[in-house]
């Protein structure tokens, strides 16, 4: 029997460990050998936190990955632009809607492409213009003031009820009074007062 070395051995070791990573890298999909495709730009505000490399959904489908992201400068205005790969089979209509989602808990950003019908398929290099990222944290902002509005909103009605509170007192007694004078005499509602 042939007694293998440990050379050997560790050859071995570091062969089965470089073909598993090179098989979990491929399988993952963050390298596209021999796919077809192609790319369109979509121009945004603000991407909040995008990396290249994030998937592309197209109706929750992933369909490409973000190629890359560019600062665009235009008179007044600074925009990031998105170069989308897709896959040659994907195709996206001019009226798409196109936006920033975040993935589950860990927070990873994606793009959705929402391609309704109607409109026409656009052609690679075309240009789309995304939709407004709604921040977390902007949302909450906007909560918490809705919330201090509410609450300064009840304080005035609470104050106003009790600086009213002797009217009301007396507008609730007057309805009590005529409300027991109508189920004594139910007649009176059909006459008219003079």
């Amino acid at each position: 029997m042939k007694k293998y070395g440990n050379e050997f051995k560790v050859g071995l070791f570091i062969v089965v460990c470089v073909v598993g990573i090179s098989f979990l890298v491929v399988s993952t999909g963050k390298l596209n050998f021999k796919k077809e495709g192609y790319s369109i730009y979509v121009s945004f505000d603000d991407v909040a936190g995008l990396q290249k490399k994030a998937p592309v959904m197209l109706n929750g489908m992933e369909v490409g990955k973000v190629e890359d992201i560019a600062a665009s400068y235009d008179n007044d205005q600074t925009k990031v632009v998105l170069k989308l790969w897709l896959e040659k089979n994907a195709r996206v209509r001019d009226n798409a809607l196109v936006s920033i989602k975040t993935l589950g808990l860990m927070g990873e950003k994606y793009i959705q492409i929402a391609s309704h019908k109607g409109g026409a398929f656009v052609e690679p290099g075309s240009t789309l213009v995304g939709r407004p990222y709604l921040d977390l944290d902007a949302m909450m902002e906007q909560a918490q003031s809705i919330s201090e509005e509410a609450k300064k909103l009840t304080e005035l009605l609470s104050a106003t009820a009790e600086n009213n509170k002797d009217s009301i007192t007396a507008i609730v007694k007057n309805f009590e009074e005529l409300s027991a004078d109508i189920k004594k005499h139910p007649w009176k509602l059909l006459y008219k007062t003079k």
